[in-house]
């Protein structure tokens, strides 16, 4: 190599350096100003995890450093395993990239998941505006009013696939002999309340409280709560068992709390693995100043969207809980899990 070669080379590498330099002194408002942000929703448009969704995607920007534009993108496949794998694997992990999917993850891919190439321990938890129970609900017209009648006689539940909607009814049956019988394919919540308004199926094996609320059905007592699967009950629902009360002995109890556990996460937002820190740091800060901004608050109260919302702290040590359960616990509960 001839001496102005060297210098050549020489002098393409300082400068790669300085721009490497630069780039790690870029502050967090320099990076995002200007800048979209994807919020990947792993459902399709219209039910509980798009309507969050899009709430989020319209406040979060603007106590961002640097006020990006917000974008919701939905991305329903596999009861939100899609968009869970697409944010983990294949999104820019650079804090452009948020996403909701289902709380379920976590837990599904601790008992081995086939569908999930991830480990849940690595998403950035950013916060959750909305911490409720699920339900199993019928619609008014079934014979199934409460867990009891579905001891005695089948009905037809609806569901996305391997998600809550299908395990929760699943576990019913193995545990507490219940005589569901499990449809899946349903692309998104949405479809399964159409479906079960329709008559094509008599219950909803899965559905946040709070996506319940703001449909009307309480009001026009068009469902049967029949249980709900949390760790508290909610103060609406009284005298709604949660589904570890009904447990016949310990080890139930134990399973079905362990089945309860990610109810806690709500409506989690999360990032993609190996963002900067400071940017993630940056993104939970925002998340804590949207969920008491008025506005947002306003704006979820005229979409009748309950907010109880979680930090992005609080998130993480829960998805650690749940991932490092008792091994004779979660390989039980993988035992009842679908994975359709």
């Amino acid at each position: 190599m001839s001496l102005k070669s060297i210098v050549k080379f020489a002098a393409a590498g300082a400068l790669a350096v300085c721009w490497a330099s630069a780039s790690m002194a870029q502050s967090v408002e320099e990076f995002y100003r200007g800048k979209t942000i994807d919020l990947i929703i792993g459902y399709t448009p219209g039910g509980g995890y798009d309507q969050y969704g899009r709430l989020v995607s319209r406040f979060l920007g603007q106590h961002i450093p640097g006020k990006p534009q917000i974008i919701p993108r939905n991305m329903p496949g596999a009861a939100s395993f899609l968009a869970a794998n697409y944010i983990y694997n294949v999104a820019p992990k650079d804090g452009t990239v948020l996403g909701m999917v289902a709380q379920s993850v976590p837990l599904s891919q601790a008992m081995g998941e086939p569908a999930l190439k991830l480990d849940s321990s690595k998403f950035p938890q950013i916060g959750s505006p909305a911490m409720d129970n699920n339900v199993v609900v019928t619609w008014k017209t079934s014979n199934i009013k409460t867990v009891a009648d579905a001891q005695k006689e089948k009905s037809i539940m609806g569901a996305t696939g391997g998600s809550t909607s299908a395990q929760f009814p699943t576990i019913m049956n193995s545990v507490l002999g219940t005589k569901f019988e499990i449809i899946t394919g349903y692309p998104g919540g949405n479809e399964i309340n159409f479906a079960m308004e329709n008559g094509e199926v008599d219950g909803r094996g899965s559905v946040n409280w709070a996506s319940v609320k703001p449909l009307g059905w309480v009001e026009k007592k068009s469902v049967n709560v029949l249980v709900q699967i949390g760790l508290q009950r909610e103060p609406d629902l009284p005298d709604v068992p949660l589904i570890f009360e009904l447990a016949q002995n310990p080890e139930d109890e134990k399973l079905l709390r362990l089945l309860s556990a990610p109810t806690a996460l709500g409506r989690p937002v999360i990032t993609t693995p190996d963002v900067p820190a400071d940017r993630v740091q940056a993104l939970r800060d925002a998340f804590d100043k949207m969920v008491v901004d008025p506005a947002f608050l306003k704006a979820a109260e005229e979409e009748g969207l309950m907010v109880r919302p979680r930090s992005g702290k609080e998130l993480q040590t829960i998805v650690d809980e749940i991932i490092s359960a008792p091994p004779e616990v979660m390989s039980r509960l993988a035992t009842f899990m679908v994975t359709k």
